[in-house]
């Protein structure tokens, strides 16, 4: 279940002097001890090269807790990669990204270039969500299926940073030769699409994507190592499939987006039953969502929606050492602790190990390192009242992380 925000997390715990890259820490002025604050890289910007449409403006000093905010109202119209094409149902290194800061938006879905990323704030560019997956059972695939959505302030920025993304197909690579070609998506006139090529041989890495405006959103669909027929096909579908699920989302206002609280937790107070600080970062972290939003982290969405349906579940909330999942009440929370538990035991790289005195009832399980360790990576899972949960940390703070969070949901 989640395995994304399994290994996002586990990475975050493992290195409890200091946050997981990118992790935003709001402490009323306080940074806690066990943290250190964000730094800020003064590595310089890529600059492109080609041609570009002129700037818009940017939308000024917005906190990035407010863009986040409004990525956490966007994840609920937002459309999986897996309810497109099926066999996409791995997560992947990333999964789910929420993209409210610089430096999360990649150009390709390799991942190599951040292009668009250092000119997208010209035009207006207010936060997004991207949702990514590759097919499991092949380690040596290279194949994968990405679904962005981006917010701008308005119509005209929307449409100067989509015909950006694609005049960026032509910016050489510095180290890599490539090649791009226009490319037509049925039903959709308007889509700006290419095929780009990047490399030689056995190195070749091909992406197909297009890019296409709805008012103040873009969206903006690639899909990596299929052929282009192939992948015409696909871009085709989903963005049927998205452009219906937006239909009933609407811009947070500008002038809004400086006050805007979490949209599903106004008051944070389910936030608190997960954890002391307000902690927040791109796979999620520090965000309440909806069921909607919720299903958007699960490879298996179809069944896990099901899942969803006949126990209530209306709420998940993640934090940098686990996760909480509302149920309907307590009888349907039993039910949903049972269909997590097989994913929970059968996690690889783990064995079962005994539960912390503190929370008997739980079922807990030991990280396997290969270099053994005094204080091995432990996580525990438990269910309270309608609420289903896990918690992780070392041996030595297990137990009173598992009793404190046994304790909040009483």
């Amino acid at each position: 279940m989640r395995c994304l925000r399994v290994l996002a997390m586990a990475l975050i715990v493992t290195a409890c002097a200091s946050p997981s890259n990118g992790v935003e820490i709001v402490t009323n002025g306080e940074t806690p001890t066990a943290f250190s604050p964000p730094t800020t890289s003064t590595k310089a910007k890529p600059k492109p090269i080609v041609a570009l449409p002129a700037p818009t403006g940017s939308i000024g000093d917005i906190k990035r807790r407010n863009l986040f905010n409004e990525a956490v109202r966007l994840t609920s119209s937002i459309v999986s990669p897996t309810l497109i094409e099926p066999r996409f149902d791995s997560a992947g290194l990333t999964g789910v990204v929420m993209l409210y800061k610089e430096g999360l938006l990649d150009d390709s879905p390799g991942g190599t270039g951040k292009l668009l990323d250092s000119v997208i704030r010209d035009y207006g560019y207010v936060t997004g969500v991207r949702a990514e997956r590759e097919p499991s059972g092949d380690a040596s695939t290279t194949e994968i299926l990405q679904n962005t959505v981006l917010i701008f302030k308005d119509d005209a920025s929307a449409s100067a940073a989509a015909e950006a993304g694609f005049r960026l197909r032509e910016e050489q690579d510095p180290d890599r030769r490539s090649r791009a070609q226009t490319e037509v998506i049925p039903g959709f006139a308007d889509a700006k699409a290419f095929t780009r090529r990047i490399g030689e041989g056995s190195a070749l890495f091909a992406y197909t994507t297009a890019f296409l405006q709805k008012g103040p959103l873009v969206i903006r669909i690639s899909v990596g190592q299929r052929p282009e027929t192939e992948s015409v096909d696909i871009i085709a579908r989903y963005l049927r499939r998205q452009l219906t699920a937006l239909e009933d989302f609407t811009p947070t206002p500008l002038d809004q987006l400086s006050s805007l609280s979490p949209p599903f937790d106004p008051d944070g107070s389910l936030l608190k039953l997960a954890t002391d600080t307000t902690e927040f970062g791109p796979s999620g972290s520090g965000g309440v969502f909806d069921a909607q939003g919720a299903l958007l982290f699960e490879s298996d969405i179809q069944s896990w929606s099901e899942v969803y349906r006949k126990t209530g579940v209306d709420r998940l909330v993640l934090a940098s050492d686990g996760e909480l999942t509302r149920a309907a009440d307590t009888e349907k929370a039993a039910v949903l602790l049972a269909k997590i538990r097989p994913g929970f035991l059968a996690r690889k790289g783990y064995e079962p190990t005994g539960a912390p005195s503190t929370v008997p009832s739980a079922e807990c399980l030991q990280y396997t390192s290969v270099v053994p360790s005094d204080d091995p990576l432990q996580r525990c899972l438990f269910a309270r009242g309608r609420y289903v949960t896990w918690v992780e940390g070392t041996r030595s703070v297990i137990g009173q992380r598992a009793q404190d969070r046994w304790n909040r949901l009483g």
